[in-house]
C-alpha cells in the first residue's frame, strides 16, 4: 500500500505536532508500506494537495488534523477511487470519533493499517461539502467565536458557549424537509450526517454515515434551568428525549430565515446567510474505519464515556470562570 499523509502542523489543542506526524509516518513505513508526508501552509491547502494526489498512485490519502483538515482532504476525494484515512489531532475530531478511530496516534495508525474500508455518505450546504455536521443559529455563532480564539480544545469551546449563551437571541425559521413545511423559532438547528459535533456531544443521536439521509435536530428556546440537562443529554445520546428538541429525517432540506444568521460546516464558520440548502449524496466517499468487532463496548463503557465527556465539559467551565 502507498500512503500520502497530509498534516496540519497547527491543528489540535496540544503542541508537538511534528512528532505526531513523524510518528505516524514511521509506523507506516515500519509496517512495510510506502509513505510520504506533506504539511499544509494555509487554509485550503489540504484540499489542493489531496486534489493533486488524485492523479498519483497513492492508495490512501491520510488527513492528520482536526475536522477542518479532514473536511479539506475529504472534499477532494469525494466521488474518487482514493480512500480517506484519518489520524485525529484536532479539538472535536467528530468524524474520527464517529468512525471509532482512536485519538492516540499509535492506535489510530494501527486502525489505518488494518485498511477496513467503508463507503459513507457526504453532504453539501449551499454547495459546500461537509461530512460531520452543519448547524445554523447558536452553534454557528460559537464556531465563529471559537475560530477567532488563539486557544483550542474543549475548555475554550465551553467558555465561548457559556459567554454567548446569555446574550444569544433565537431566530424564526421556515423549513422544507423533502417538501414538508416546518416553521419554528429555534435556538439552533443542526443537520447531522454523523451523530455528533465532536467530543462525543451527540446532537443527532440517530444519524448514520451510511443510511442515505440527513438527521435534523431543532432545539427550541429553553429556560436557563434546562441548560445543564441538555448538556448531559448531548453527552448521553439523549437529546431526542428532550421536550425542547424535535428531530426529523430527510434527503433535501431548505432553511430560510428573515435575518442573516451564523452557520458552520464541520465546525468551520461560514458567512451569515438567510437561506441554507442542504443535500445528501449517498455512498460517495471511501474511508478507513475501525473494524466493528474491535470496538464493541459494554453499557458500562458507554456510560463512562458519556460521564467523562459531561463532567470534563462542566469542569472546564468552572475552571474558566473562577
Amino acid at each position: 500500500m502507498k500512503y500520502l499523509l497530509i498534516a496540519n502542523p497547527i491543528s489540535g489543542p496540544k503542541k508537538g505536532q511534528t512528532s505526531i506526524h513523524q510518528k505516524a509516518l514511521e509506523r507506516i513505513e515500519t509496517a512495510g508500506h510506502s509513505a510520504s508526508l506533506l504539511t499544509t501552509e494555509y487554509e485550503g491547502h489540504g484540499y489542493e494537495l489531496a486534489l493533486k494526489a488524485l492523479d498519483s498512485d497513492y492508495d490512501v490519502i491520510v488527513a492528520i488534523g482536526g475536522d477542518g483538515t479532514v473536511n479539506e482532504v475529504a472534499r477532494a476525494l469525494t466521488h474518487s477511487d482514493k480512500v480517506l484515512g484519518i489520524i485525529p489531532n484536532g479539538s472535536g475530531n467528530g468524524l474520527a470519533r464517529e468512525l471509532q478511530i482512536p485519538l492516540d496516534t499509535s492506535e489510530a495508525t494501527k486502525v489505518l493499517l488494518e485498511n477496513n474500508v467503508m463507503t459513507m455518505d457526504t453532504c453539501t450546504a449551499n454547495g459546500d461539502p461537509f461530512f460531520v455536521t452543519c448547524g445554523i443559529g447558536f452553534d454557528g455563532k460559537i464556531s465563529k467565536e471559537f475560530a477567532k480564539s488563539d486557544a483550542r480544545g474543549l475548555t475554550t469551546y465551553a467558555k465561548e458557549a457559556v459567554s454567548e449563551y446569555f446574550n444569544y437571541h433565537p431566530n424564526d425559521y421556515h423549513l422544507l424537509i423533502d417538501g414538508k413545511e416546518v416553521t419554528a423559532t429555534a435556538f439552533l438547528i443542526a443537520i447531522g450526517n454523523a451523530s455528533q459535533y465532536g467530543n462525543n456531544a451527540y446532537i443527532a443521536p440517530n444519524a448514520s454515515l451510511t443510511d442515505g439521509v440527513l438527521d435534523l435536530t431543532i432545539l427550541k428556546p429553553f429556560p436557563h434551568i434546562e441548560a445543564t440537562k441538555i448538556a448531559m443529554q448531548l453527552f448521553t445520546k439523549g437529546i431526542d428525549r428532550n421536550e425542547y428538541a424535535t428531530l426529523y429525517k430527510g434527503k433535501h432540506i431548505l432553511i430560510e430565515t428573515p435575518n442573516r444568521v451564523n452557520y458552520h460546516i464541520d465546525g468551520e464558520p461560514k458567512h451569515k446567510t438567510d437561506r441554507l440548502e442542504i443535500e445528501v449524496c449517498p455512498a460517495s466517499l471511501q474511508v478507513v474505519s475501525r473494524k466493528e468487532e474491535s470496538y464493541n463496548k459494554s453499557m458500562l463503557d458507554l456510560l463512562h464515556q458519556a460521564a467523562s465527556g459531561f463532567y470534563g465539559w462542566t469542569a472546564d467551565i468552572k475552571e474558566r470562570f473562577k
